[in-house]
């Protein structure tokens, strides 16, 4: 019963694979994709430092509220990393056609960044601020983090948005690489490299699950 349950189980996710791999090129607003990802958490899988990341909570509100009740921060996705503690990771999704680099260079060799990369970049800052220190620090919030491990330490926030097949030229790479490697937070991935490490992961399941096969036949 247990490896059907795990046959099953992989079916279900190669299927989320193809339609990842097929969405991203269809018309999808980031509210269909924040639902899609709810659908299969795990597609985050490992984060790129190589520490398993999990949802905790979607939809997150972070605090920052003033006495009108405006201006409050909301986000995508809560997130922990996985272990016997767990440290809050902050995920915001875009869109996969949300431009990385304009066409129009800044100055030679360098082009100007999309407003939504930059846009997304402080809004994810802005909110692993805000989140650390107020919502985390509310009584309710506190509760439930102890109740989950969870701890909140300068938070990680994890960017999803764009295509690297915007980046058709040299300029276009280097402006966007030398961007996200040297900044400190958050981690930015794009939909395709986080498509492309759903599917190692999902090659990597199905040869265990051929290999426990094989050794039940023997």
């Amino acid at each position: 019963f247990q490896a059907v349950a795990l046959t099953k189980l992989h079916e279900i996710r190669e299927a989320a694979v193809n339609e990842f791999f097929e969405k991203m090129e269809s018309d999808w607003q980031e509210a269909d994709w924040q639902a899609f990802f709810k659908r299969n958490t795990w597609i985050f899988g490992y984060s790129l430092d190589y520490r398993f990341v999990s949802s905790v909570v979607d939809q997150p509100y972070y605090g920052g509220k003033q006495v009108t009740g405006r201006d409050g921060q909301r986000g995508d996705f809560l997130a922990a990393s996985e272990a016997d503690h767990r440290f809050t990771v902050l995920v915001e999704i875009k869109r996969p056609d949300s431009l990385l680099v304009d066409d129009e260079l800044y100055r030679n060799k360098v082009h100007r960044l999309g407003d939504d990369l930059v846009g997304g970049v402080a809004q994810l800052q802005s909110s692993c601020r805000t989140w650390e220190v107020e919502g985390s620090r509310t009584d309710d919030n506190r509760e439930r983090m102890r109740e989950f491990a969870c701890h909140t330490l300068q938070p990680k926030g994890i960017l999803i948005i764009g295509c690297t097949t915007q980046l058709d030229d040299q300029a276009k790479r280097s402006t966007f690489e030398l961007f996200r490697r040297n900044l400190q937070n958050p981690e930015i991935i794009t939909f395709d490299e986080l498509h492309e490490r759903a599917r190692h992961l999902l090659l990597i399941e199905g040869d265990e699950l051929s290999r426990s096969s094989r050794a039940k036949t023997r």
